[in-house]
């Protein structure tokens, strides 16, 4: 059987990313598997898992663009950037606004906007990752990263609450994003739900509830194939003396109107070979599938 490809699986809320992907590795009986954008604890939704070969491939799923509902809480801040952090609250109250206004401030951060990460996430400082270095209350200097915001649509507010839906960048921290808008604001604000409902062609609808992959036949039936993960590239068929040669490490001829770039390389019975490089038609291995 053969077990490679992509899961779309529905993260609950306050389950680690790893747990759930252990569950998969368990139910699946599989050692090779991993996330494509770990979410927090705090956060439910999209959690794209790939298996087998399909990590090799992982790259065209985490350089897309995600999609989020976010709550916002107004007038109150957290040292971890959400509700599970320690909370401090404003001594002043939080004053009404208009939806024009907000509408307004959260426009500005549409487009490239730079962010400094939080203290409470996985990137590396000097060899060390800050939360590791936040759970011991030292806090270091973090360059800024660009990010980009495609959209931030207002879906609701009230009272202290705003809730919204933003379309951004691989890298984007919304924790980071809420704090900002609330200096906008002139208010401190905080992430208080967090769900992730796209990332890049895969919907919602696509999804599947963690607690349905309860084995292996369940798995297999809601896993996509690789070939789908790569259908936005240029494809090319292979014989199998050219697949031999490309597993080979040799590059291979053919006439194509592609221009240079990435494609697809399939074998007659359109399994995914791999991927590879296309110049003036000649195909060089770039990426290739171990798939029996």
């Amino acid at each position: 059987m053969n077990k490679h490809g992509l899961l779309l699986v529905d993260k609950p809320k306050g389950l680690v990313s790893n747990q759930a992907l252990k569950v998969i590795k368990k139910n699946m009986n599989v050692k090779k598997a991993g996330i494509v954008g770990v979410l927090d604890p705090l956060a439910s939704g999209m959690l794209p898992i790939v298996v087998g070969e399909a990590t090799k491939l992982s790259k065209f799923i985490e350089n897309s663009f995600k999609q989020y509902n976010v709550t916002m809480k107004l007038g109150v801040k957290s040292d971890t950037g959400d509700n599970e952090g320690t909370l401090i609250y404003d001594e002043t109250p939080v004053p009404q606004y208009n939806n024009a206004l907000i509408k307004d401030k959260i426009s500005e951060f549409v487009g490239e906007y730079s962010q400094i990460p939080p203290m409470h996430s996985s990137i590396k400082v000097s060899g060390k990752k800050l939360y590791d270095l936040a759970r011991k209350g030292i806090e270091v200097k973090r360059k800024s990263r660009k990010v980009k915001i495609i959209n931030i649509k207002l879906l609701n507010y009230k009272d202290d609450i705003i809730e919204l839906n933003v379309n951004c960048s691989k890298g984007t921290y919304i924790r980071t994003l809420v704090e900002d808008i609330g200096k906008h604001l002139g208010v401190s604000a905080m992430t208080d739900d967090l769900r992730r409902e796209r990332v890049g062609e895969y919907e919602e609808s696509q999804m599947v509830a963690l607690s349905s992959l309860i084995d292996e036949k369940t798995c297999m039936e809601k896993l996509i194939n690789p070939s789908v993960m790569v259908r936005h590239l240029p494809s090319i068929t292979v014989n199998n003396d050219e697949e031999i040669s490309l597993r080979h490490g040799m590059n291979i001829c053919q006439n194509t109107n592609f221009i240079d770039g990435e494609v697809i390389i399939q074998n007659k019975i359109n399994q995914v070979v791999g991927i590879g490089y296309i110049k003036k038609g000649l195909i060089s291995p770039k990426r290739l599938l171990k798939i029996d």
